[in-house]
């Protein structure tokens, strides 16, 4: 996690946490709910004040089970039997108000049963941290309330949150426990949950403590990571939904987050498929492949034979014709060869007749005519 991003999830710590939840996508409760309902209503009468510590690692569900408790609809068990029922986040944002934790916890409480904020201030400035709480006294009496402290932190170990079931007495003033302003004797119940089993033990006693373990079952997790991923998204194979449950170690803030960021990244990748695949470029490879379909398509021109590979190629051919001819053959072709050459000599001296050789006799009287002219021409 980097450092911005580990500030970012400091201040929303911070931030009051909502009584409000969508039920569909809460998941792997069932039996959970159950037995807190029952611890809920296990008292000795119906009058008596309850408190129950809700205990977990962080992650593990223990404001989504209070939410589902609370919110359940007005035929069932709470909303009809507990009225009014307010939601208090416990962490403290220093800047929400200019006072004291302790006197922001009332405050809040003030706030949500329905008291405007002029009337706490006044109350406050006149009557300090007991003025609140005596208010606060006042608008629970005789009321059936249901109270959620929810991330009750370690630094609620002072003794100021210690015994939500103590009664006020004679001896002791309002502003010394935040008990004081929680009314007994009219069945009002007070839930805790925190991560630190000091603290919610300290504030409602150790018999009253409920354990909040991972979820044991991975199609809990895998419902809630789904819940998170938009229409058509999932995980690519077995193996990253194996290495996705190993991760979550039934967690349903771990489902929830990693649901949330594989959808952002699955829709991410979504986006930059087509400028990714335009902007890279192609492989020499399939541009070879490519050139090679382009060569094969078009008509190749001829190529002009050199007078070397004309006479090499026939030279060629016919030593092939001499392999393919057999040896029975060969000599017959050789004789067949020889007359047609000489066939071919007499057909060429037919077509282009030679000068006749002049004969013994006749080079006789030429030469005596010659002979006799030149003896006449001396004389």
């Amino acid at each position: 996690m980097s450092l911005s991003l580990r500030h970012t999830s400091e201040k929303k710590e911070k931030a009051a946490s909502s009584r409000l939840v969508d039920e569909a996508k809460v998941h792997g409760f069932e039996t959970e709910l159950i037995s807190l309902e029952k611890m809920l209503h296990q008292r000795q009468s119906s009058d008596q004040f309850k408190a129950i510590g809700i205990v977990g690692k962080r992650g593990v569900g223990k404001t989504t089970l209070c939410q589902v408790l609370f919110n359940k609809k007005a035929k069932e068990p709470v909303q009809a039997n507990f009225l009014p029922r307010i939601w208090v986040c416990m962490s403290w944002n220093p800047n929400e108000y200019e006072h004291d934790h302790k006197a922001t916890i009332v405050r809040r409480m003030l706030k949500y049963l329905g008291v405007e904020n002029n009337i706490i201030d006044s109350v406050y400035k006149d009557h300090s941290l007991g003025g609140l709480l005596y208010a606060l006294h006042l608008q629970l009496t005789g009321k059936k309330y249901l109270i959620v402290l929810d991330d009750a932190k370690p630094k609620e170990t002072e003794e100021w949150f210690a015994n939500l079931d103590s009664p006020i007495t004679e001896k002791e003033k309002w502003g010394e426990r935040l008990a004081f302003g929680l009314p007994k004797g009219h069945g009002g119940t007070v839930i805790v949950t925190s991560r630190d089993e000091k603290v919610a033990k300290m504030m409602v006693g150790e018999k009253n403590l409920f354990h909040l373990l991972p979820l044991s079952h991975p199609k809990s997790c895998s419902s809630i990571f789904n819940n998170h991923m938009k229409e058509g998204q999932k995980l690519e194979n077995d193996t990253e939904e194996k290495e996705f449950l190993k991760k979550c170690a039934g967690l349903p803030l771990a489902a929830t987050m990693m649901g949330k960021i594989k959808s952002e990244e699955l829709e991410k990748a979504a986006k930059e498929a087509p400028e990714k695949a335009a902007k890279e470029p192609e492989s020499p490879i399939s541009s070879k492949d490519k050139q090679k379909n382009n060569t094969e398509e078009l008509p190749t021109e001829p190529k002009p034979i050199q007078p070397d590979e004309a006479a090499k190629s026939s030279k060629d051919d016919k030593k092939i014709k001499s392999e393919e001819v057999p040896a029975g053959e060969k000599h017959i072709q050789q004789q067949e060869n020889s007359i047609g050459s000489k066939d071919d000599e007499q057909i060429r001296s037919e077509e282009h007749p030679a000068e006749a050789e002049p004969r013994p006799n006749q080079e006789g009287a030429a030469h005596s005519e010659i002979h006799e002219e030149a003896v006449s021409g001396t004389n």
